[in-house]
């Protein structure tokens, strides 16, 4: 009852798709990324029982980093259709399993996630979030926010973050900022990887302290840009006081509903021979509907 679940439903959709084997229908609908999505969910249903679980996804709507950089994730190839084709399905399960979509204009997932942890300390709950994307270790503190890759199950508390990048998360912005994202299309300084990074870090602290010592900078790093770092921490810091006036959820709306319809949701996986989806199914919400609902009744 402490902790709220998030899946980072972007990230891990392109993922499981480059990740697992093609699947069809004998109709031809392609399956599966739809079929590694949601047995992602039921793993995480099945070990950690969530009360809050809900599932932010971005939209294809222009973003608050695309008004500030027109380039913005321009490298990115486009979407395979194979993939768009299934989103819908996907989004549907999520309805069908009574788990809260949560999505905005103007918002990626990442920002709506971040949205969540700056309310934790209000709602006092903790928060694990399920992403492969590394940009959303900034939000992990202590033992009260974690992320875990759920394609791998490493879990990331603050020691672990250290380990992997040689800064705490309270740093992760600043050195995504400094090495850039080719992914996204964020360009950092030129020269600078990650030793480097850490480097500049312990000497000076943070990007802010690197721009008030520029003149250093530059004459190490010739071609570097002010503007360019300056830019790049902008796109890459999360900020959820900023787009606070842009999104609302309450902690009711990231409940699990465990009373779903059976019926609707065994015609939903067949209509896709998902037999062994199907069987998970029958065992979360059939076996271990009884168990939540006690739970319900105590708190």
């Amino acid at each position: 009852m402490d902790t709220i679940y998030i899946l980072d439903g972007s990230a891990f959709l392109y993922r499981s798709y480059y990740a697992l084997p093609s699947l069809k229908t004998k109709d031809g609908i392609e399956t599966g990324a739809f079929y590694g999505f949601v047995r992602a969910v039921f793993s995480i249903l099945k070990s950690k029982k969530p009360y809050y679980f809900a599932i932010a996804f971005d939209l294809p709507a222009p973003t608050i980093r695309d008004k500030i950089y027109k380039d913005y994730k321009a490298t990115r190839k486009e979407t395979p259709s194979e993939l768009v084709s299934q989103i819908p399905l996907i989004k549907e399960a999520i309805n069908i399993l009574g788990i809260r979509l949560l999505e905005k204009e103007g918002l990626e997932a990442d920002d709506i996630i971040a949205y969540i942890a700056y309310r934790l300390k209000e709602w006092n709950k903790n928060l694990t979030i399920y992403t492969p994307d590394k940009d959303l270790m900034q939000l992990v503190e202590d033992k009260r926010i974690i992320v875990i890759n759920p394609i791998t199950n490493k879990v990331f508390d603050e020691e672990a973050v250290i380990e992997k990048f040689g800064v705490p998360p309270n740093k992760l912005a600043d050195y995504l900022a400094l090495i850039g994202d080719a992914v996204d299309n964020i360009k950092g300084i030129k020269g600078v990887g990650p030793k480097k990074a850490v480097e500049l870090l312990e000497k000076y602290g943070s990007i802010e302290n690197i721009l008030n010592h520029w003149d250093d900078i530059q004459r190490v790093f010739k071609e570097a840009s002010k503007e360019a770092l300056e830019l790049s921490y902008k796109l890459i810091k999360l900020n959820p006081q900023e787009i606070s006036n842009m999104i609302s959820i309450d902690l009711e709306d990231i409940k699990i509903s465990y009373n779903i319809n059976m019926k609707r949701a065994e015609e939903f996986f067949m209509a896709f021979n998902m037999k062994s989806l199907l069987k998970d199914l029958n065992m979360l919400f059939k076996e271990e509907i009884k168990e939540k609902k006690v739970q319900k009744t105590l708190f």
